[in-house]
């Protein structure tokens, strides 16, 4: 009977030093990684405010048995991501504030089954102007209370989430390194989806070199012409401006066709001229005023639509077959050409 007695004393004295040292335990863990990143401080702010491309960086989502339904807003506060996995278990991650201005920040709560309340991540995005560089700070946040037992849990925490947040930052940085570098913050960009229409247009080669941009241009302006001289001679009116439609870029040379968007006709073609059909389906597009010769130059209008594309989760041919511009006019104020530029995308899943 005395053993058992001193059992139940050693037990209690073990349960109340466990709570007394719980006591001073902390209360909140706080676990934080960093990055230095080469992009521009939209792009990374960007590529965080949602979940288009959590699957592409996040260790979570290689889990090949883990179930992920996004639903709310696609961009910013309201997005929202359910999760279940024998790996990782199950919970919810919402997408609660965000802030940008020369930094940005954004939080998400979490809902899941560690021990803790007020769960949280918070990423914060800060540019080095004496680098160009942008650091991304990722602080993952847990309250116990007076939850002794979680108290002791957020001792190990550190160690047990640390390491994947390091291998998400690592996994971030090799995304965001196949962005092209452009900031594309200064763009209006519009996410939309277009009607296919009836086109006339006449292909060929054209010089892809920069520097015979006046060649490649009066080329162009021939095949424009047959196609005006069809229209006129047939009495058929165009619906809308000139398009150009790339079909494939080499390094010597382009192949395009050169169109009008028309009407439904009946009459046959002749010469070099065909018919076909535009592109129909969901696009990138932005108005470029400016020299066209700089539209598929590196840093260009297209390379911000491409890299606006990498970081709202949408694809695209990246041998630039089908990307296309409309050649609008001339700017009333500067006089420089008005160019629809377009990007055909698709939804990543």
């Amino acid at each position: 009977m005395l053993r058992i007695v001193e059992l139940v004393v050693a037990a209690l004295l073990a349960a109340l030093f466990f709570l007394v040292v719980g006591l001073f335990l902390p209360s909140k863990a706080r676990i934080q990684r960093q990055i230095e990143l080469g992009n521009p401080t939209t792009q990374v702010y960007d590529m965080l405010n949602g979940f288009h491309r959590f699957k592409d960086w996040n260790p979570w989502a290689a889990d090949t048995g883990i179930q992920l339904n996004k639903s709310g807003e696609r961009y910013g506060e309201g997005a929202t991501l359910e999760y279940k996995s024998d790996a990782y278990g199950e919970g919810k991650v919402v997408l609660r504030s965000t802030e940008f201005e020369d930094e940005g920040k954004i939080t998400f709560d979490l809902n899941n089954d560690w021990r803790g309340t007020n769960k949280s991540m918070e990423f914060r995005i800060i540019p080095d102007a004496k680098t160009r560089a942008v650091n991304l700070i990722w602080t993952t946040r847990v309250e116990y209370g007076m939850d002794i037992p979680g108290r002791y849990a957020g001792m190990y925490l550190d160690a047990r989430i640390g390491e994947l947040m390091e291998t998400a930052l690592d996994r971030f940085a090799a995304v965001m390194a196949t962005v092209p570098y452009v900031d594309y913050s200064q763009m209006t960009v519009d996410e939309s989806t277009i009607p296919g229409y009836d086109i006339l247009y006449v292909g060929g080669g054209v010089p892809s070199a920069p520097r015979k941009w006046d060649e490649a241009e009066v080329l162009m302006d021939q095949s424009w012409k047959q196609v005006e001289t069809f229209m006129t001679s047939n009495k058929i009116e165009p619906s809308g401006a000139r398009l150009r439609i790339m079909n494939v870029y080499g390094e010597e040379s382009n192949d395009c066709s050169m169109a009008y968007p028309v009407p439904p006709i009946t009459v046959p073609v002749t010469g070099n001229v065909r018919m076909g059909r535009s592109y129909e389906g969901a696009v990138l597009k932005t108005q470029y005023i400016g020299n066209r010769v700089a539209i598929n130059v590196p840093r260009g209008p297209r390379e911000a639509l491409k890299a606006y594309a990498a970081t709202h989760g949408f694809e695209y041919n990246w041998d630039g077959a089908g990307q296309f511009d409309y050649w609008v006019g001339d700017d009333d104020v500067t006089g420089y050409p008005i160019t629809d530029v377009y990007l055909p995308v698709t939804m990543k899943p």
